[in-house]
């Protein structure tokens, strides 16, 4: 299967902090706000292809040894659905507390359909444990180029150091499927166990991606 790269967009005013190089480019505190480039699909393995066409998860993780608290992940799964049928999906961001057991909040602050892209700023409160956290998420949603991407919201208060990720659909590998790509990275800014961040980002992840292909299949 190839791969192409999406075009960027010129706007989206964001704050990127990013430890990996998650979204295809790396921007500093002061051009976070100014440029951003779409998600690109990562090349897979025969493996990984294999797990696809036949409707599973791939799954890859990356920690950074050198900055506790921080992954990188990233998802991808192949579904029996229209890329429409799975933004309707992706778009309705107050379902995820129902596909996720550390998410208990997410409240809709700010939507705004604009003309060339869709801005949509949540409030997530997460627990796991004794831990706690409540941040706000910026998403700038871009439907003629199939992505949609987010960080913090920092006019707001947040509780974790970063926060960066995307959505975007793809081409599946036969007529009528669509594959969905979920990269994101979480940096809770602290020392925590590592079984406590999984619950923050692989086993949430994990969940979330499913409850959409569950759901879009229907």
């Amino acid at each position: 299967m190839s791969f192409i790269n999406k075009s960027p967009r010129p706007y989206a005013p964001v704050l990127l902090v990013a430890v990996f190089s998650l979204l295809s480019y790396a921007p500093t505190p002061a051009s976070a706000h100014n440029a951003i480039q779409a998600p690109k699909m990562p090349k897979v393995s025969a493996r990984e292809e294999q797990r696809l066409r036949e409707g599973k998860l791939v799954l890859r993780t990356e920690r950074d040894a050198t900055d506790e608290g921080s992954a990188v992940v990233t998802g991808i799964i192949e579904v029996n659905a229209t890329p429409e049928q799975i933004w309707k999906i992706l778009l309705h961001f107050e379902s995820i507390p129902q596909t996720s057991k550390a998410m208990k909040e997410a409240d809709r602050y700010f939507d705004d359909k604009g003309t060339n892209h869709r801005i949509i700023n949540m409030r997530y409160m997460l627990k796991v444990a004794w831990v706690e956290i409540v941040y706000h998420v910026h998403h700038d949603y871009f439907p003629s180029a199939d992505y949609l991407v987010w960080a913090l919201d920092d006019a707001k208060e947040n509780g974790i150091a970063a926060t960066v990720g995307s959505f975007s659909t793809w081409p599946g590998s036969s007529p009528g499927t669509t594959r969905f790509l979920y990269r994101t990275m979480v940096d809770t800014g602290r020392s925590i166990p590592q079984w406590v961040e999984e619950d923050l980002s692989e086993s949430s992840l994990k969940s979330y991606i499913k409850h959409v292909k569950v759901s879009a299949e229907k």
